[in-house]
Order: C-alpha cells, then sequence, then structure tokens
C-alpha cells in the first residue's frame, strides 16, 4: 500500500469505507458461492476466498491504526 502518511484523514475515511464495502460483497459472493449443494469447488478457489478476505482485512486495519495514530 502507498504511504498512508500523505493522504487526508477524509481519504483514509474513504477508502476504509469502500474496502469495507468490497470485503462485504466478497464475504457475501463467498457465503452464496459455498451454500450451492450441487456445485463442487476446488481447493484453490476456497483459497482464494480467503486470501482476498485477508488482504482487504489486513487493509482497512493498517487504514484505521494510521487514522487512529493521528488522532
Amino acid at each position: 500500500m502507498e504511504n498512508l502518511m500523505k493522504l487526508r484523514d477524509e481519504d483514509l475515511t474513504r477508502r476504509i469505507q469502500t474496502l469495507s464495502e468490497e470485503l462485504e460483497e466478497l464475504e457475501e459472493e463467498r457465503d452464496f458461492v459455498l451454500r450451492q449443494t450441487g456445485l463442487h469447488l476446488p481447493g484453490h478457489a476456497v483459497k482464494k476466498y480467503e486470501s482476498q478476505t485477508t488482504a482487504l482485512q489486513e487493509s482497512i486495519a493498517e487504514l484505521k491504526v494510521e487514522l487512529e495514530h493521528r488522532k
């Protein structure tokens, strides 16, 4: 991720909101796909969802830490 110190508080807040929405959509998609009883997913597809979820959660946490440090 880029240097967060260069961003304004409003930009950080907006990015947190955007990433949170992306995370929510990804989790909904994952839950929908995994509930399909007749659909077999290869292991790499499940791992892809896990890695994307983890990456988004880490990015959100990093942004929140930066925002907290500024207060």
